[in-house]
């Protein structure tokens, strides 16, 4: 009869190297867990949340600006009796700065998603 204790080849391996093995399995399995995760974040579904919310970013600054134009032109109004032009003098400058904030967001996210995929490529 054999006694497993009694291995005269010494194929066992010592409780240091079982250790070591089991340690670099959890390690391998979180890697690819965490690397399942990374995936599903870049699905598709949350680039288009993006999408909205960059396309939320630019309506809303357009539409603050013109109503901060027109709330302004209508104080003006008020306080000095020039009824109608000055709410449609200063709706024409909101306008104006909502056109000019529109043309500097969106250049703003063209030069990030440019940048973006340089470094994609570096990592």
């Amino acid at each position: 009869m054999t006694n497993s204790d009694d291995d005269p080849a010494g194929n066992r391996p010592s409780p240091a190297q079982s250790e070591t093995s089991g340690l670099a399995a959890r390690i391998r399995k979180a890697q690819e867990d965490r690397a399942a995760l990374n995936a599903a974040r870049r699905s598709p579904r949350l680039s288009d949340m993006s999408t909205l919310a960059r396309g939320l970013r630019i309506g809303a600054e357009f539409v603050a600006a013109i109503l901060v134009g027109s709330g302004i032109g209508y104080l003006i109004d008020i306080f000095a009796g020039t009824t109608p032009w000055g709410l449609l003098i200063m709706f024409m400058l909101g306008f104006a700065a909502g056109i000019l904030n529109v043309t500097r967001v969106v250049a703003e996210l063209n030069a990030q998603k440019t940048a973006s995929p340089d470094a994609e490529k570096t990592d």
